[in-house]
């Protein structure tokens, strides 16, 4: 009965969201003047600029300033304001920031490493919404280095770092201020051809010197969400240039193994990618090569799941947070591995954003499979804030088939109260080798949940239901055959002249029954956390859960000195507790340091001591040192170094080299030594790209 109910409710959603993404439903406000936000006019000019970050054009003197950025410790205005201007011409978008500050001489500024979080560094994010959905970004940072950084961000809240565009910029330090101005090319930009436009606007402000966050325009609640913008006035682009932003990179390749004995294979390969209109891109690659892409950082975690990872290629960086849909991942790029040749499509177009792949190549979800892969996103607004979602994948593969439709949205009733759901059906129709069926069934996910959040308070109650079967070949769904309710609250109290800096707690709890109705998982988890005045932050956690047919329990203590302070931070962290009948403890220590500017050092040490219930303790420790060292602006090298109890030793280093603009030059090492296997493999990598655009 539970499975045809569930059933029913799938094709019913399904069938209803369908039919609310075909409504003609108005944007509400997103262009009204009046609206209670921050608003900078953009002035429009067609004088040269020299991106310096120095504001000496005389334009900068005729732009409209907006500043009175707010402290969120505080919600008053910040110490140290930021002056902002914009501007912008029928090919570019200029932005300029001054960045006051009277104790200039504790800026902190080291990153010199292109698309990396600044960890540890002052910095300054430019939020973009160029068609003013409120439901979509594009980000752009700087630090005082003039060290680019972008990124994306869709419907889900998913922030996309592997995003990324070609675009200027420069800063300038002075002795009270610093500075820098950003050229945006509008042909990185999904946006309108059209006069008297808005768009959504937001800056963020951090400062070391102080832990300080400003932003321009600000809300106590979910600050960064481009619901919470102001507005950029006065764009008309109606005359604006269009330009297809054509890219192409062509690249060779050499990697040579060796594992006693020499083998050595070529490749060469390459990547397309055009603007189809302003708002719609595509790119196409043959053979894609991704050695030069950074190593996932090495673990040791107590899991019963699947471990999640980032998606670090540049192929799917256009449109990839769109995908990221619902409460559980339909879509998880990496279970596309080797490819052969794979196409997008991505943009918005009116109230809509969509994205779609194919992929021919391997596919790997514990087996591996071959064939081709194709992955449609949809979304619509829906108002001010909401919006709805399609999802629809098909793997044609040598093993037989897998195929999912699926419904999601989030939904506000008002400014503080939204709900969520998720639907979605699937149609695994797959084979093993010997011709046994592997699966052969439908199946189904659902999901509801209310949100209340309203600062300092989010509160959360939702129910899922997932069929023993569902699990895409292209998904990545960590639980299956649940039924249930769950719980959560979280208090998280920001301030700036008190004791404390911030007090954080939670508390959740779930509760699942398989479909016969035994009870499968019960969690309780317990966390709070305060950041002291003098910069140590104090953390406990307690869970307690039950995973049939193990009883988990684990308590964590962990201290961070210097808690703002990225480079001088020091975390330790205490665990303890039983996992699937193996008592534990368990030590961490992470410490970041610079020996000279130029080198940033990350190192961790995790030892865990466990009592298996045979009687045989065991001792399992991993020992990692990861760093840089920048040669200049366009030369680095990326070293990790990992020790593991397991007797498996591994060293990696990544050299690139931009030797001309848009030319560059990968070197990669990878050794890997087991104690168990005499001989160590070693492997060397050489990649020569050149985009032409």
């Amino acid at each position: 009965m539970r499975a045809d109910v569930a059933r029913f409710l799938v094709r019913l959603c399904i069938v209803s969201a369908m039919a609310l993404l075909a409504i003609e439903c108005p944007c509400l406000a997103h262009d009204d003047p009046n609206a209670p936000v921050p608003s900078l006019k953009a002035l429009k000019m067609d004088a040269p600029i020299v991106v310096d970050g120095v504001l000496d054009e005389p334009f900068w003197q005729d732009a409209e300033v907006g500043t009175d950025f707010i402290d969120t410790h505080s919600s008053r205005p910040a110490t140290q304001q930021t002056l902002v201007r914009v501007a912008y011409s029928r090919t570019h978008l200029y932005i300029a920031v001054e960045c006051l500050d009277d104790r200039i001489d504790q800026l902190h500024a080291s990153e010199r490493r292109e698309d990396r979080q600044f960890q540890g560094d002052d910095w300054v994010e430019v939020h973009l919404d160029p068609l003013h959905s409120h439901n979509a970004k594009y980000a752009f940072f700087s630090n005082p280095l003039g060290v680019r950084v972008d990124a994306a961000e869709g419907p889900s809240g998913a922030f996309n770092t592997s995003w990324t565009a070609e675009w200027n910029l420069a800063a300038k330090v002075y002795e009270d201020r610093w500075t820098f101005e950003m050229s945006i090319p509008l042909r990185v930009l999904n946006h309108r051809r059209a006069d008297g436009q808005t768009w959504g606007l937001n800056f963020t402000r951090y400062l070391v010197h102080s832990d300080t966050t400003s932003f321009w325009s600000f809300s106590e609640t979910d600050f960064y969400k481009p619901r919470h913008f102001g507005h950029l006035r006065g764009l008309d682009l109606a005359d604006s240039e269009f330009n297809p932003n054509l890219e192409v990179t062509p690249y060779v390749s050499s990697r040579t193994d060796f594992n006693g004995h020499r083998e050595t294979e070529l490749q060469t390969g390459g990547d397309v990618s055009f603007r189809l209109t302003p708002s719609v891109v595509t790119s196409w690659t043959i053979n894609p090569d991704f050695a030069q892409v950074e190593a996932d950082a090495d673990t040791i975690e107590l899991r019963d799941t699947e471990r999640f990872l980032p998606e670090k290629r540049l192929f799917f960086r256009e449109g990839e947070d769109l995908f990221a849909s619902g409460d559980n991942l339909l879509y998880y790029s990496r279970r596309l591995t080797d490819i052969d040749a794979g196409a997008r499509v991505s943009g918005e177009m009116n109230d809509y954003r969509f994205a779609m792949i194919d992929v021919y190549g391997d596919t790997v979800h514990g087996d591996p499979y071959y064939g081709n892969s194709s992955v449609f996103r949809l979304v619509r607004n829906v108002g001010e804030k909401s919006n709805v979602g399609l999802h629809a994948s098909s793997s044609d593969l040598k093993q037989g088939h897998s195929r999912v439709l699926g419904s999601d949205g989030e939904l506000f009733l008002n400014d503080d109260w939204s709900v969520n759901y998720q639907v979605a059906g699937a149609d695994d129709r797959l084979d093993e080798g010997d011709e046994q069926s592997a699966k052969d069934r439908g199946d189904y996910l659902g999901y509801g949940g209310l949100v209340y959040e309203k600062y300092p308070w989010e509160v959360g109650v939702n129910y899922r239901g997932i069929s023993e079967g569902f699990d895409p070949v292209l998904g990545f769904i960590p639980r299956r055959d649940v039924y249930g309710p769950a719980f959560f609250s979280m208090y998280d109290l920001r301030a700036s002249d008190r004791w404390y800096k911030g007090v954080f707690a939670y508390f959740g709890i779930e509760y699942y029954e398989d479909g016969d109705g035994q009870t499968s998982l019960r969690d309780y988890s317990a966390d709070a956390a305060v950041t002291l005045a003098n910069d140590v932050a104090l953390g406990v956690e307690y869970d307690a859960d039950y995973h049939r047919p193990y009883h988990n329990e684990r308590t964590e203590l962990g201290v961070t000195f210097d808690e703002s302070d990225f480079w001088r931070s020091t975390d330790l962290e205490w665990a303890f507790g039983v996992f699937e009948e193996t008592e534990y403890n368990e030590l961490s220590l992470g410490k970041h340091f610079k020996p000279i500017e130029r080198w940033p050092v990350r190192y961790d040490y995790v030892i865990r001591f466990e009592d298996p219930p045979d009687g045989d303790d065991e001792t399992i420790w991993l020992n990692r040192v990861v760093f840089d060292y920048f040669f200049s602006d366009v030369m680095w090298l990326k070293s990790a170094i990992q020790h593991r109890s397991t007797d498996v030793h591994n060293l990696s280093v990544i050299y690139g080299w931009e030797f001309v603009k848009d030319a560059n030059l990968y070197l990669v090492y990878n050794g890997i030594r087991d104690e168990d296997d005499p001989e160590t493999i070693h492997s060397l990598f050489a990649k020569l790209a050149y985009t032409f655009r």
